[in-house]
């Protein structure tokens, strides 16, 4: 074969960092794995019971593309009730996880070259969607002193003449910032001047800690031009079910429809049914739930900030922590993997998230409060030892 018959979008896409730091583990013994964002509680079991009840009363064939009839109206009443706006089911669309709503709105909306602002740091995928839709990223950085909050006025100054899209994601992967609402006002005014479209990727609202989630969608003009990317995976501990939704104007949806119809057909039956059971989930079920993210997020935070040349800001939201460690070194990747190779600590380089990122590393809270002390201790033993002179 003389020349490459893979398209150019797909060749100059590099394999995810988090998944490689995962794959540099698993030869290893005795590893704690603090780089994937998978919860470590089981679904609840009555969402697991109901869901294969469905499937053993028939339950296993297609659905509609748009989604369960059942669980289209009931999303549509929790989501009415979230946001106090009336939406119908035909504002909303059930994928296959939340990246398939993410993925197949960007196909939607792209054309070549068209560009979309992104804050950084930012999830690692959104880059490679992006990409695959044939768009450019017009990254926004944000800063460690200002808690990773997006600046407004950076976001205005980022708009050109090709902009078409602002992507937003709060609670944020992987900083754990949560945008304030007159932020929110301010780049909602930013996206009805411009005559943008805003995606608002909320997968984490529910992981919250100090106060109510605020969507960009409730804000003036913004249901016309706001596309809302959700998903039960984080907060329902239901990863491997692949069930997320969108949600925005009719006309939006009638036309991402179309990608999805012919990309995946429809989202998993079962896992329809497992997220019609979710919503019938008892909320303190999923309090619980925060309040175990919330008391590791503080074991965290209070060990790291006691450990030379390392800084955090503490999440608001999600079960992330960015770990500033510029005053050690501006490598993250090399500390990454030397903290792999000498402690067996598995964390994400915050090169990963873009360049503003670097200098930082990541670290999910999903693991037990003992394995986060044990992890704790081997990293402020490593730090003890480390030069990253000698790297």
């Amino acid at each position: 074969m003389d020349e490459p018959y893979w398209s150019k979008s797909v060749h100059n896409l590099r394999f995810s960092v988090i998944r490689e730091m995962s794959l540099l583990a698993a030869d290893l013994e005795g590893v704690i794995n603090l780089g994937i964002g998978e919860p470590d509680f089981d679904t609840p079991d009555i969402i697991t019971k109901r869901a294969f009840e469905d499937a053993l009363s028939g339950h296993t064939h297609y659905t509609a593309s748009q989604g369960d009839p059942e669980l289209l109206d009931k999303l549509a009443v929790s989501v009415s009730n979230a946001t106090g706006i009336t939406v119908t089911t035909s504002s909303i669309l059930i994928t296959h996880g939340g990246m398939g709503a993410l993925a197949a709105a960007l196909k939607t909306i792209l054309e070549p070259g068209d560009q979309v602002i992104l804050p950084e740091p930012h999830f690692p995928d959104y880059m490679a969607h992006i990409a695959l839709a044939e768009g450019i990223a017009i990254k926004v950085p944000t800063t460690f002193e200002d808690k990773y909050i997006p600046c407004p006025e950076n976001i205005d100054r980022a708009v050109t003449g090709k902009t078409k899209v602002i992507l937003l994601n709060s609670p944020n992967n992987p900083t754990g910032a949560v945008i304030p609402g007159n932020i929110l006002d301010s780049i909602a005014e930013i996206a009805v001047r411009r005559n943008l479209i805003v995606i608002s990727d909320e997968v984490y609202d529910q992981i919250l800690y100090e106060q109510p989630f605020h969507s960009i969608y409730t804000r003036p003009g913004m249901t016309s031009r706001t596309i809302v990317i959700k998903s039960f995976s984080k907060s329902h501990a239901m990863t491997g079910w692949r069930v997320g939704y969108c949600i925005g104007p009719p006309a939006f949806i009638k036309q991402i429809l179309k990608v999805v119809n012919y990309s995946t057909a429809c989202a998993s039956s079962v896992s329809q049914r497992a997220a019609i059971a979710a919503l019938d989930l008892d909320p303190l079920i999923i309090e619980r739930m925060k309040d175990r993210f919330s008391r590791r997020i503080d074991l965290v935070c209070s060990r790291l900030t006691a450990m030379k040349g390392i800084r955090v800001n503490k999440p608001k939201g999600s079960f992330y922590i960015l770990a500033d460690i510029r005053e050690i070194t501006g490598q993250s990747q090399t500390f990454a993997r030397a903290l792999l190779k000498d402690a067996k600590v598995v964390v994400i380089p915050g090169y990963a998230f873009g360049n503003t990122g670097e200098g930082a590393i990541r670290i999910a809270c999903t693991q037990t409060s003992m394995i986060l002390s044990e992890a704790m201790d081997r990293i402020e033993l490593f730090l003890d030892h480390y030069h990253p002179a000698n790297q």
